[in-house]
């Protein structure tokens, strides 16, 4: 069963009948969705040549059967390597899309792909405290994922970032949604630009003058800013996704993907791994 959660909040606005219908509208826009993960194997000419799915049994059969149907006809930017399988580790978001007719339509909306085999080839964090839960937000009991796009420098600080997106588990009106989506940025980002990373050493962006990395920030009152406890693998998880945005630093083709395909707790280094060449589908 999808998860169906109300925010009650600022009341006197709710109240208001206006309020109301706004705060209908919104959420309409609520996407279910699971994260799949497990591992891929691409041939050196970009085909598959396998895949595993971690915990398969625990899927519902029709993500199974979408997962069966679309990834063997998958194909990658060719890998680099004259005769070596590239082996990577893979997650999908799932989407279920409301149909007019009361069913769901099951999509693979975004895919993310691990860095390279050498982990001197990629961005990985040294040293990150959690941002702080803002006050406004725990007093409402609002909880969500903030995705942060970093530019790490050659010294392994921050140089700038951006939250590239905010999902929040509840909804609320247009207002309340923005401002509880910039309470969670801000918090993040605050945290953000006092980490550091260890920067590629190896590998053909070794001499970068940045590096660009995707990192997902979690909030929920079990885990202030923290990987907090997530729904058990293959349940459907229902929230109201945010806004894209993008960084002038990081360019359409470097952060493509989807966001929220990430994975809480991991680190996404942009332009690194194996690149899907061909539709997703649905």
């Amino acid at each position: 069963m999808m998860k169906r959660t109300a925010l009650i909040l600022l009341g006197s606005l709710v109240a208001c009948g206006v309020a109301h219908a706004d705060a209908r509208a919104v959420r309409r826009t609520a996407e279910a969705s699971m994260l799949v993960t497990g591992h891929v194997q691409v041939k050196p000419d970009g085909t598959m040549q396998g895949y595993t799915i971690d915990h398969w049994q625990a899927l519902p059969a029709p993500v199974q059967a979408l997962i069966g149907r679309l990834l063997p006809h998958w194909t990658f930017q060719p890998t680099g390597s004259d005769s070596q399988v590239v082996d990577s580790s893979m997650s999908l978001r799932v989407l279920a899309r409301p149909q007019d007719d009361g069913s769901y339509k099951l999509t693979i909306a975004g895919s993310s792909f691990g860095g390279p085999p050498n982990p001197g080839e990629a961005v990985a964090l040294l040293t990150r405290r959690a941002p702080f839960y803002p006050r406004g937000a725990a007093k409402a009991g609002v909880s969500g994922t903030v995705y942060l796009l970093v530019q790490v420098g050659r010294d392994g600080h921050v140089l700038d970032a951006i939250a590239e997106q905010v999902n929040l588990d509840q909804y609320g009106t247009e207002l309340q949604m923005r401002y509880f989506r910039r309470l969670l940025a801000d918090a993040s980002l605050d945290a953000a630009h006092a980490w550091t990373f260890r920067v590629p050493t190896v590998g053909p962006r070794a001499g970068a003058p940045f590096w660009v990395a995707r990192i997902p920030v979690h909030f929920n009152l079990g885990g202030e800013g923290g990987p907090g406890k997530d729904l058990a693998y293959g349940h459907w998880q229902r929230y109201i996704p945010g806004p894209r945005e993008q960084a002038p630093w990081a360019g359409k083709r470097l952060a493509g993907g989807a966001p929220d395909a990430v994975p809480n707790g991991s680190t996404q280094t942009l332009g690194a791994g194996l690149r899907l060449k061909s539709p997703m589908g649905s």
